[in-house]
Order: C-alpha cells, then structure tokens, then sequence
C-alpha cells in the first residue's frame, strides 16, 4: 500500500501537476488522520469494554461482601433480641422478688449479659474500590453516591459500636458481670464441679445480699440491655440499607449483564 501511493506521488510530481499533487496530499493527510482517529477510537472501545468488565467485578464483589455482612447481622440480630428479652425477664423476676438469690437460674441468666458484639464492617472490595482511585469506573452516578452513603454509614456505626462497648460495657458492664456470677459458658466436663463449688456459691449468695452489690448489679443489666437495644437497632438499619443497595446493584448490573444471579 505504501508502495503504490510512492508510485502515485512519483507521477503526478514527473507530470508537473501541481494542482493533482496538492489534492492527492490532502487526501493522503485525510487518511492518515483517519486512521488515527480510527486507531484511538479503537483503543478508547477497548478501555471503555475493560472499565465495564472492572465495575461489573467490583459491583459483584460489593454485593459478596454485603451478603456476608448481612449474614453476620442477622445472627447478631438474634443474640440481642434474645439477651435483651433476659434482662428484661431478669429486672422483672427482681422487682417480684426483691432479691436476686431467689432468682431461678440467676447465673445463667447473667451469663447470657457478658457477651459483646463488635460491628462486621465489611468493605473490602469498597476500601479497594477508594483506595485505587478506581471509583469512577462507577459509571452511574447515583450508585456511585449510594455507595459512598452506605458505607459512610457502615463507619459510622463500626465506631458507635466500638465506643460504646470499650467505655460502657468493658468499663461499666462486664466487671460487675464478672465478679458476681461465675463463668459457665462451654463448660468442660472437668468444670462441673468447680461451678457447683459450694463455698464458691456461697460466696455469690453473700455477695448479691449485699445493697451495694444489687445496686450495681441492676444498673449494670440497665446499662447493657441499653447497649444492646441500641446496638439492634444499628444492626436492623445496616441489615435494611444493605438489603436496598444489593437490589441497586442488582438492577443495575441486570441491564447490561443478563446472568448475573446471586444471593438470597
């Protein structure tokens, strides 16, 4: 090809024909600009067709990670409504009783309190998304903004949680817990008999008689159902706004991509 266009700028320049020569140079430097535009036009249909696949990875990986989330929500969601339920049945058995010693099952009841969840903060794929500076292969804006929201929320909530169980519940909680019921969580066979100690007992049924003891007992029972009700709630409103941008996702991907199946 190149040869034969020689060949032509050779005659028309031995045939002394400037004007044919300027029309030919035109349009040689109109092909050529063609080809080049041609040739970006190509490679940018290249880099938009490797954007796609990335955001349709990372949006995928997004909606993985959301699941697992929202799988460790759900369980959370049970063992606080649950602890919540027993301090509520435990202040309700004191109040009839006026004394914790007559409560049945005291111990274990306590037992279900001295536990505390930290929050799944999930966003692995979204803190490689950020950290990338790939963000903008998000191509549509308002899931882009939607994600950013959520998992601003998502911090939000990881340190509430976090705080509120370092200053409230390992300060305040836990070491009244601690020290007037004992540990019978995954017992050993071995361990039966220490739980069963008589003088061990004895000294907890002396220990709670005491008014200081009840005092920090109750509000200690007051402080964490607070706690866990507020930590349900957070759980319950991350589970909610999970659940709504797994479906934005869904949605969006479904109009380009035909299989993309996933995930109760």
């Amino acid at each position: 090809m190149i040869h034969f266009f020689r060949k032509i700028r050779h005659q028309l320049l031995s045939t002394k024909s400037i004007k044919k020569y300027i029309l030919y140079a035109l349009g040689e430097i109109i092909l050529v600009m063609f080809g080049i535009l041609l040739a970006l036009q190509f490679n940018n249909w290249n880099q938009e067709n490797e954007n796609t696949k990335k955001e349709e990875i990372y949006l995928i990986n997004v909606v993985e990670d959301t699941e697992y989330q929202k799988g460790a929500l759900k369980e959370q969601i049970i063992d606080y409504e649950y602890s919540i339920s027993v301090a509520n049945k435990l202040l309700k058995d004191y109040n009839r009783l006026k004394s914790f010693t007559k409560i049945d099952s005291l111990n274990n009841k306590l037992n279900v309190l001295t536990f505390a969840h930290s929050f799944p903060n999930t966003n692995n794929t979204y803190q490689e998304l950020v950290s990338s500076g790939q963000q903008s292969l998000i191509q549509e804006k308002e899931l882009s903004l939607e994600l950013i929201d959520f998992y601003l929320f998502c911090e939000d909530n990881f340190i509430e949680v976090k705080n509120n169980n370092d200053n409230l519940y390992y300060k305040e909680v836990y070491p009244v817990l601690n020290r007037l019921s004992q540990n019978n969580i995954f017992l050993e066979d071995d361990d039966e008999e220490i739980v069963n100690n008589k003088t061990v007992n004895q000294y907890l049924i002396t220990e709670l008689d005491k008014p200081k003891n009840i005092l920090a007992l109750l509000n200690a029972i007051k402080t964490q159902r607070i706690i866990q009700t507020i930590h349900l709630e957070i759980a319950k409103e991350t589970l909610e706004g999970g659940k709504e941008l797994t479906t934005e996702i869904d949605k969006y991907l479904g109009l380009t991509f035909e299989d993309v199946n996933h995930y109760d």
